[in-house]
């Protein structure tokens, strides 16, 4: 998402080159949504960098094994405005335009961006399940979606072994760690579970270590950034839990991947579920 922020559209060959960096090094998923643009009508701006990155990638990766999500579901209007249009016309011309703007004939996983307060849930999950059965997604995700939602959700479309809901995308982060419950009920159904703003927002990101200064002191004690500990906190969490930082710079990738080789211990882990901010 932040690759498509106002500032940084006219980064375009550092964009690219930091989605080369995360394929080279290993990254097989790359999440992005319709709305990420840089204003109302640049809608599928961060669609297209992705595409681009992978049509001009010819690194070591194998690309078949790079999984691209998006998502459907909000809108945008000028003046920075965010809507809901999950209705059956709503949600299907959004999959349709990010169906182009990604340049593929289907997109792996298509992700319920947020719940549309005018509509019946079980009515928008129904909408997702057209879309399956017509081949535009290959599998679904939802965000933004409470425990009973998700109960919801699997009753129409299925779970993991139906390629029906697969992964469900929550706030989740030092900052922000309401819907727990969500995220253990993903871990007992074996949904993976990705943390949106795991480093509490793009604004919050360089301030994990001041603001929460348990992820500093643990980051001494194990030879990494509070940001990084801030990862390896969320994927001890569960087998299920696949945080979605963003990144702009190559550097930022490195340190990403960084995280997922962090050992924390029972101790540490326990002192970073408490800790409250400075």
């Amino acid at each position: 998402m932040p690759m498509s922020f106002p500032g940084n559209i006219d980064k375009r060959e550092q964009t690219i080159a930091t989605l080369h960096r995360a394929l080279d090094i290993g990254i097989t998923l790359i999440d992005t949504a319709n709305i990420y643009a840089p204003s109302a009508n640049a809608i599928g701006h961060n669609e297209m960098l992705v595409a681009e990155a992978l049509r001009t990638y010819t690194g070591p990766a194998d690309l078949n094994a790079v999984l691209v999500a998006s998502k459907g579901g909000i809108t945008r209007e000028s003046g920075g405005i965010f809507g809901s249009d999950s209705s059956p016309a709503g949600l299907r011309a959004a999959c349709e335009k990010s169906l182009v703007c990604l340049d593929v004939s289907q997109i792996q996983l298509y992700q319920h961006h947020r719940p549309d307060p005018e509509l019946d849930y079980a009515d928008q999950m129904r909408t997702l399940l057209s879309l399956k059965e017509d081949g535009l997604i290959a599998r679904i995700g939802l965000s933004n979606a409470s425990k009973e939602q998700i109960d919801i959700a699997i009753g129409i479309l299925g779970g993991p072994k139906d390629n029906g809901v697969v992964s469900v995308q929550n706030q989740y982060s030092p900052r922000f760690r309401k819907q727990r419950d969500a995220l253990d009920h993903c871990a007992d159904l074996g949904i993976a579970y990705l943390p949106w703003s795991p480093l509490g927002g793009a604004s919050e990101a360089s301030e994990v270590g001041s603001k929460y200064k348990d992820f500093a002191e643990v980051g001494e004690e194990v030879g990494a950034t509070a940001q990084e500990v801030t990862l390896a906190w969320l994927l001890a969490m569960s087998p299920v839990v696949i945080p979605i930082p963003g990144a702009t710079r190559p550097a930022t990738v490195d340190s990403i991947v960084k995280s997922a080789s962090i050992v924390l211990s029972p101790a540490q882990q326990a002192r970073l579920d408490a800790t409250t901010p400075a």
